[in-house]
């Protein structure tokens, strides 16, 4: 039940993968070990955030650099990253806040030109569009939750989207100590992880939480089409 969830999300959000976990902060720290972070290294971080986005790279061993909002969003802005950047830079963390996009073709450039890992953090941006671009498209990893206060809720839980197999494969891993299969254990360990699992239970739920996505979004759009008609006349 817990792949069936993944396939659905991964179709819903126009990704190659999906992994299940059980929070959108353990979402972060696993996408921060993929990522490499290290002692010593540099993430940059929005300065309007939930805690967990700096606390999952500080568990690491990294030192935060605090990027500025933009005047009028709580958005990062763009404009004050590269003057953040060194040679220790590492990752930069993005955050959508209140459905809110940041400007991730910026960022992703950002990004490239000095070769630093982009993990999105779209707690609050499940199903969310900036000019028609969906969280995940320009980035290596996207983090997302599913707590109580979220559009898709499970109680707790959380996932990471990626259009990347290598990196997909090697969340799986880092999701269940390292290994493969837990049943026929090689005693050979390729990847650091831990105990980050999901479950069927509540994977059960999140299944049911999307039907009522798709049925409320076409109750909206016929709303939203009956409200423009009505101006148009």
């Amino acid at each position: 039940i817990v792949k069936k969830f993944e396939t659905k999300l991964a179709r819903k959000l126009d990704c190659k993968y999906a992994v299940l976990t059980t929070s959108g902060s353990m979402a972060m720290l696993m996408s921060c070990i993929v990522a490499g972070i290290s002692n010593n290294d540099e993430v940059i971080v929005p300065n309007r955030t939930w805690i967990s986005t700096v606390h999952a790279p500080y568990l690491l061993g990294a030192k935060i650099k605090i990027a500025d909002i933009n005047n009028n969003s709580p958005l990062m802005d763009e404009n004050k990253i590269e003057k953040l950047i060194t040679k220790k830079t590492k990752v930069i963390i993005p955050v959508h806040m209140g459905g809110r996009c940041a400007n991730m073709k910026t960022i992703s450039k950002i990004a490239k030109k000095y070769n630093c890992f982009v993990i999105e953090d779209a707690a609050q941006a499940l199903l969310s569009k900036n000019r028609d671009i969906k969280p995940g498209k320009f980035s290596d990893l996207t983090c997302y939750s599913f707590s109580v206060a979220k559009l898709i809720s499970t109680g707790q839980g959380g996932f990471i989207t990626t259009n990347n197999r290598k990196l997909y494969n090697q969340l799986k891993l880092i999701r269940t100590h390292g290994v493969e299969n837990v049943i026929d254990v090689k005693y050979k360990w390729p990847k650091f992880g831990f105990n980050f699992r999901f479950n069927d239970i509540l994977s059960s739920i999140g299944l049911e939480q999307l039907k009522q996505i798709d049925t409320k979004s076409r109750k909206l759009k016929t709303i939203y089409k009956k409200y423009y008609n009505g101006l148009k006349n």
